[in-house]
């Protein structure tokens, strides 16, 4: 159970605690996230089209073999 007042606490203290240099260093670890995620986001667009396209042909292939070793069963 939480005590009464606890949120009040614990506000007070991350105040206490806080500054510029926690400031800064949440900034850059917020900037750090931003450009990996553009930069994921960025990869994901351009070669998703190249990577459904090879993993089309490859299905291709292996149905092909097996619909080939099907008769000889």
């Amino acid at each position: 159970m939480i005590s009464p007042g606890l949120p009040d606490r614990v506000i007070r203290s991350a105040r206490a605690y806080s500054s510029p240099i926690l400031v800064s260093h949440f900034a850059m670890c917020a900037a750090t996230a931003a450009i990996c995620l553009v930069a994921v986001a960025l990869y994901d667009a351009r070669s998703s089209g190249d990577d459904d396209a090879q993993s089309l042909a490859g299905w291709n292939d292996i149905a092909a073999q097996a619909g080939e070793l099907e008769p000889g069963l």
